[in-house]
């Protein structure tokens, strides 16, 4: 009898598993209680193991507040963001996390901005870079992880103002990168609102994970005083898929700001 109960309630909780993730079927469907499933893909980082580190805090927070407010689970896919681009071209789920440029809004549909990051460029100590003004990149090689893109005004200058150094997503390798000399700057994302906070943090971890041992190089970082620019990042679904889910994360967007859930966006 037990085993017969048992087998009819594997039964149940695979049909509804499969209820919830099937495309044609939406919420109001659903048998009450079934938590849609929504495909969710964000690029990875990597540490020196290369093992991909766990989402930000900041951005977990934001998840499980779009989560909560829309009433979805949220099945989220680390990869390369160059593979999450080419996913959202597919039709297989919404992106998090993604830039605005007018070469992506030819197949990606946006959310409202849900925050801005700040793009901060991160040198060596000996760099005579100070302020990081375009002048003074000018010729320069900068580090991006593969597949980054920013706004329209700095992808235009991208290998003709500044040379890129495409680089892993793996933060010990760009640093290591950094400190042989093999690029003059990196850029970084992060929501730290101060130079010398993301430094401190960044040197930190440099100690953690003994690289300078590693290149033998006793250089420390700098982290130039003010962000190159600011980066406000959004949800995406491709053009020819179902964008209601886009409507549904604005009207979050909007409740979150008036009730303080969600981060004011930067205003210059």
């Amino acid at each position: 009898m037990y085993l017969i109960t048992f087998f009819k309630l594997g039964v149940v909780v695979l049909l509804l598993s499969i209820i919830s993730t099937w495309p044609g079927i939406s919420r109001a469907q659903m048998p009450v209680g079934v938590v849609p499933t929504v495909p969710l893909m964000t690029g990875e980082s990597r540490d020196e193991n290369g093992e991909v580190i766990p989402i930000r805090p900041e951005n977990q927070k934001i998840l499980d507040y779009f989560e909560r407010t829309i009433g979805i689970h949220f099945d989220i896919r680390r990869m390369p963001i160059a593979r999450v681009i080419e996913g959202v071209k597919q039709g297989d789920g919404i992106a998090y996390g993604i830039s605005k440029t007018s070469e992506r809004l030819k197949y990606m549909a946006y959310s409202d901005a849900i925050f801005t990051d700040y793009v901060w460029l991160i040198v060596r100590d000996d760099s005579p870079i100070e302020i990081g003004s375009l002048a003074e990149i000018k010729g320069k090689s900068i580090g991006i992880v593969r597949g980054i893109r920013f706004n329209d005004d700095i992808d235009g200058l991208r290998n003709v103002w500044f040379k890129v150094e495409e680089d892993p997503s793996q933060m010990s390798s760009r640093l290591k990168k950094l400190l042989s000399g093999r690029m003059d700057a990196m850029l970084f994302n992060s929501r730290m609102h101060t130079a010398k906070e993301l430094e401190n943090e960044l040197n930190m971890y440099m100690v953690e994970k003994n690289i300078h041992g590693e290149t033998q190089d006793k250089s420390r970082i700098r982290v130039v005083s003010k962000p190159f620019l600011t980066d406000d990042v959004y949800f995406v679904t491709g053009l020819t898929t179902d964008k209601s889910i886009i409507g549904k994360i604005n009207a979050a967007i909007i409740k979150g700001r008036k009730s303080g859930d969600l981060p004011a966006l930067w205003k210059p």
